[in-house]
Parts: structure tokens; sequence; C-alpha cells
């Protein structure tokens, strides 16, 4: 049995795929599998999946997209622990054995989180080296609320165990799926998050669709309505710890939105979000993103203006 399975959905990145494969192959730590769920691509990605045959365990499904090809490979994992990457990301070669550092050090937790290296070029990767080891350990993951680093299931891994106990990600088509997977581990014994050396390069992609915008909205929507439906753990004791999270997300959301010319979305959020605001409460949220918001609209109609 390995110790990591790692798990990697995929749809229409055939050239991307390729590269994010030959970084896992680099690992100078081996124990592991490879799952790639091919979620319906129609592009080139059979071609590439076959080149690694008996390297690669391959899984197919219509397009449902990444949580549940990710919860298929999940199904199919024999690993201690799950590690997830995206099929256009890169790792270092010594990820792995970053996570198993982590993972010895501080007894197994429940979650490791790394660091990651964002770039638009690959050759921007050039100047990471591999720093000496730094990682701060929380008894679980809800007790890291109140720093700040940034978290997404590109750079965890879980172990097998507790990411099945908890049902893994949301079946629905929403951004921040990955924080709702997190907010259910949140009292699993044990997080650990690595500070360096970092361990995933995070390719940065041009701007972000209108539908994409739209499943940002409904993914802090989503938080927010499972939150108060009382459905993730810790009860009314670590209340504060989990709107922390989400709430910081909120703020970061209906600023993105606005910029990107969605201030009805972020109007919407604004106001879904307004009770739990005034619980914490937020008031310099509360008293200035409005007008924050109102400028910044026009400012982009002004843009607008001047481009015709």
């Amino acid at each position: 049995m390995p110790f990591f399975s790692v798990i990697i959905p995929t749809y229409n990145r055939a050239q991307l795929l390729e590269r994010t494969l030959e970084s896992v192959f680099a690992q100078a730590f081996t124990d592991y599998e490879v799952l790639v769920v091919d979620d319906g691509s129609t592009d080139g990605t059979e071609a590439v999946l076959a080149r690694h045959e008996g390297r690669v365990r391959v899984l197919r499904q219509k397009n449902q997209g990444q949580g549940v090809a990710r919860n298929l490979a999940m199904q199919h994992a024999t690993g201690t622990y799950a590690v997830f990457l995206d099929s256009d990301d890169l790792w270092f070669p010594w990820t792995l054995g970053t996570y198993l550092q982590a993972i010895d050090m501080y007894g197994g937790p429940s979650v490791v989180m790394g660091t990651v290296a964002s770039f638009a070029r690959e050759e921007e990767l050039a100047p990471v080296t591999q720093e000496p080891f730094r990682a701060w350990a929380f008894t679980d993951y809800l007790a890291s609320a109140p720093e700040p680093f940034i978290r997404t299931a590109c750079v965890i891994a879980v172990r097998l165990e507790a990411l099945k106990r908890v049902g893994g990600f949301t079946a629905r088509r929403i951004a921040s799926e990955d924080h709702d997977l997190l907010f259910r581990l949140g009292t699993e014994p044990g997080f650990v998050w690595v500070q360096a050396p970092l361990v995933v390069g995070y390719r940065q992609h041009d701007a972000s669709s209108s539908k994409s915008l739209e499943q940002s909205h409904q993914g802090l929507c989503f938080q927010l309505e499972q939150e108060q439906g009382g459905h993730y753990p810790g009860g009314a004791g670590r209340r504060r710890d989990r709107l922390t999270f989400i709430l910081r997300g909120v703020r970061h959301v209906t600023r993105w939105l606005t910029e990107h010319g969605r201030p009805d979305l972020a109007v919407d959020l604004y106001r879904r979000s307004l009770g739990v605001h005034l619980e914490v409460p937020r008031w310099r949220y509360l008293l200035g993103f409005p007008p924050w918001m109102m400028a910044a609209s026009l400012r982009r109609r002004a843009l607008r203006a001047r481009a015709r």
C-alpha cells in the first residue's frame, strides 16, 4: 500500500497535464500512486494518459466537475494520505518529501497544507529553491483561523480515512469547494501549515470568466448556508473560528466581484452575510464596503467610457 495517493482531476488540459505529470514523476520520495480522473475531456488527454500507462491509474467520468472527480479518485485510493494536485499546476522535486517531513514531525496530523509559488510562465519558478523546513502546528484546522495564509485544495495532504469520514468534496459546481471541505475537516485532530519550502507552482490564468464570477458568489453563499444550517463541525463553541474563515472569504469575494464588473453579485453576498458580520462584528467592512463599492463601480464606468 503506498503512503501517498496523488489525485489529479483534469478536463481538456492535455498539454498542461503532461507537465504536471512530469513534475510528479520527478519526486525524490517515491512511495506513491497516481490517480488521474478524466472529467469528460474532448481534447488529447486520452493520448497523454496512454503514454503513461503503468505509472498512472486512469479513471473516467462524464463531465461533472473537479469535486466529483476528486471523490471518484478518493474511492479508489489506497494510500494513507491523499494529496491533491490540479492538472495545470506543478510540483517541485521535494514536494512529497516535505509533506512526509511534516507528517513525521507532528505525529500524523489529519491535514497538512503547503504554500504555493504563483507563476504565469514556468521560467518564473526557476528561482524557487528548497529552503529549510518551517511549519506551524495547530490542534485542528479551525484553530488556525486567525492566520491569514492562502488555503486551497491544491496544496493539501489529507489522511484518507478522515477524508472519507467527512464525505469528500461537495458535488456542487461552485468555487471554494475546497474551503467547504476544510471546514468539514475542521475538528479532525492535527493541522500543520508548511510555510517553507514552497511545494506547489500555482499557475495563474487570464481574467476570470463570467461563469467563474458566478461560481465564486455561489460558493460563498453555500458556505453561509452550511454554517447557518449547522452542517459544519465544532458546534457553538467553534462558531467564531468558522465565521472568521467564511467572512474573510466574503470580504475578499465582494471586492473581487465589484472590481470585475458584477456589483449585483457583490451586493447580494453583502446582504446575505450582513447578519453574521453584525454578530462578529466587522464594522469597518459593514460601514466601509457600500461607499467603496459605489466608488469602484463609478471608476469602472469612467474607464469604459474613456475606452470607447
